[in-house]
């Protein structure tokens, strides 16, 4: 006689046997459903969300596009080394102007910065990287636009291309509004989880519930089918997720997860044909 364990130790001891997930596929109600569902998308997202607050720099081509190409095409030199001490610029003087764009670093100039925090302009410039003493202007013909305070601790770049200048005005970015980004990129990742999770573990759901037609199916309701796709769920995630801790990306662990709940339902089926516990015995 099998010992009754409660909610979720049930979970974790039955997700190692195929018989055991068919067997217990009435042991689950829909909130311990849901809390489940839950549970599977953060293995996921767990990972993902260390490595990216883990994450130093960020590519400033993926939020202003326009000025990133402008800056990685417009500047091709003098090499400048940059370098900030308590919140101030030192650097050789550069500025290039190319029609709506305006590549400035350390220029004695003042240029005029409106708009909000999130939508900065300067005038009469489509796209600006701006460095000035004590911040760094950026604006994208797209909307954004940006100003940003130099970090107080010691930071430099020796500057020898568009690319390193871009490199360098991304970690400064970076360095300022990484604490808000985390939480928007993880939120924007979970719902994304959270939906195609859903799409994938409703449509295995629906397949298994749809054998309850046949003249041999113990599976009788959905709620049945449904707790034996979250047992049958339950090692891929995990393994997913641990695969993520390794460094795998988004589209490994959603293909470790859906291709190992294809797997365990294909042993659950061998081993128990899904055959009602009458027929078994």
């Amino acid at each position: 006689m099998e010992q009754i364990q409660r909610f979720p130790v049930n979970y974790f001891a039955n997700i190692f046997s195929p018989v055991k997930m068919y067997r217990h596929r009435g042991d689950l109600g829909w909130l311990k459903i849901a809390l489940v569902f839950i549970f599977l998308n953060a293995c996921l997202i767990a990972p993902l969300s260390l490595s990216f607050a883990r994450t130093e720099s960020f590519e400033l081509g993926k939020i202003m596009p326009n000025l990133y190409e402008a800056v990685k095409t417009g500047y091709s030199g003098p090499a400048v080394n940059m370098k900030i001490n308590n919140g101030i610029l030192q650097a050789q003087a550069y500025e290039l102007v190319d029609g709506d764009t305006l590549i400035s670093i350390n220029a004695n100039k003042d240029f005029s910065v409106s708009g909000d925090q999130y939508h900065k302009k300067v005038d009469h410039y489509k796209n600006a990287l701006v460095f000035q003493k004590n911040r760094l202007i950026l604006t994208d013909e797209n909307g954004f636009g940006f100003s940003v305070r130099y970090p107080q601790n010691n930071a430099g770049k020796k500057v020898h291309s568009g690319d390193d200048l871009a490199a360098f005005a991304g970690e400064l970015w970076f360095q300022q509004f990484k604490v808000n980004l985390i939480p928007l990129i993880s939120g924007s990742m979970l719902a994304m989880l959270f939906l195609s999770n859903f799409v994938l573990m409703g449509a295995v759901s629906l397949i298994l519930w749809l054998t309850k037609f046949s003249s041999y199916s113990g599976i009788q309701t959905f709620k049945q089918a449904a707790t034996i796709t979250m047992f049958a769920a339950g090692c891929p995630s995990i393994l997913a997720m641990i695969a993520g801790f390794a460094g795998a990306n988004i589209t490994v662990l959603l293909m470790i997860q859906s291709l190992g709940i294809v797997i365990i339902i294909a042993f659950i089926f061998f081993r128990t044909k899904f055959l009602s516990e009458e027929s078994m015995n």
